[in-house]
């Protein structure tokens, strides 16, 4: 049975010779068959699925410094005003410390809440377990997998494949970069250990 991927580059056709990107990159080869559709997906599931897992992670990261530095910038702000209240209260120098760190804590604050780090990290891995769940099911279809192929698996997953692509928050560029070389790595140390053994 011969499939179409649909997230092939408009005006390619199975079979064809390579489509050139016109991004300049390698040039796009659309799967000729079932498997190497479901091989494709796989791949893609997988990328997306780490991706968004490396992007919680970040977003997770981003969001403990964030919160350790409102954190201290707030209690900087309580011990300057106590001592600017047990000093001289006649000190511009110290009506100047603390009004400044008083205003970085206020904006610190505003944009943790703004920045809404943990919010998007959760986003990220709940698209990613989405996505591993795909990719489960698209590897239990490639191994043949009895009741995996009943018939309409193909346009199923290829809609739950589109709506992930919909409703998942986007991955920036160099994340999914790192991701997919982080992948590649994997699979050259992976083949490496089978030759090995």
């Amino acid at each position: 049975m011969t499939t179409v991927d649909t997230h092939a580059e408009p005006g390619a056709r199975v079979g064809a010779h390579p489509v050139p990107d016109s991004g300049g990159h390698a040039e796009y080869r659309p799967p000729v068959n079932e498997d190497e559709l479901l091989l494709k997906w796989i791949r893609r599931a997988r990328e997306s699925q780490k991706s968004h897992y490396d992007m919680a992670d970040l977003l997770a990261a981003r969001n403990r410094l964030f919160g350790i530095g409102v954190t201290v910038v707030s209690a900087v702000v309580g011990t300057t005003v106590f001592l600017s209240l047990v000093a001289s209260s006649d000190s511009p120098w110290v009506r100047l410390v603390v009004g400044l760190v008083s205003i970085a804590a206020a904006v610190s604050a505003a944009l943790q809440t703004f920045l809404r780090y943990a919010e998007r990290a959760e986003e990220h891995r709940a698209a990613g377990a989405r996505y591993g769940a795909v990719r489960r099911r698209l590897e239990a279809i490639y191994a043949r997998d009895p009741g995996a192929r009943d018939g309409h698996y193909v346009s199923e997953v290829r809609e739950v494949l589109d709506r992930l692509a919909e409703d998942s928050p986007s991955v920036p560029p160099r994340v999914f970069r790192r991701t997919q070389a982080t992948l590649r790595v994997a699979a050259l140390q992976e083949r490496d250990d089978m030759r090995w053994e």
